[in-house]
């Protein structure tokens, strides 16, 4: 839980530092996308990544998911704001979205039998 904690805290702060950064670049657009984008994304990683931890996963397994997590949306998040190639960027929202997946089918496996 502790690295849930920590990782969901770190893409708060990313989430909050997109914010005033808006007023204090050129294309402000730019950023308001990134934060629109986070927004989407990060609503259902808490949830889904809160209800993957009480399945009591691998720690190295859950761990590795969060961090790979965590840096494929800073990728999409700089992809909005930089010119990145697009492949990086896709390829950051894939993994991210994979990764949410992931965890929200193994919460329905993990709790089957309560359908």
């Amino acid at each position: 839980m502790q690295s849930y904690f920590l990782y969901s805290a770190l893409l708060a702060l990313q989430l909050l530092a997109l914010a005033p950064l808006a007023g204090m670049v050129c294309n402000p657009e730019k950023i308001q996308r990134a934060n629109i984008s986070d927004l989407k994304n990060l609503t259902p990683f808490w949830l889904v990544a809160a209800l993957y931890m009480t399945t009591s996963p691998e720690p190295i397994t859950a761990r590795s998911l969060l961090r790979v997590y965590v840096i494929a949306r800073i990728v999409a998040a700089l992809g909005y704001i930089y010119k990145l190639p697009r492949i990086l960027t896709d390829s950051a929202f894939f993994v991210s979205f994979l990764i949410t997946g992931y965890m929200g089918a193994s919460v329905v496996y993990a709790y089957r039998e309560a359908l």
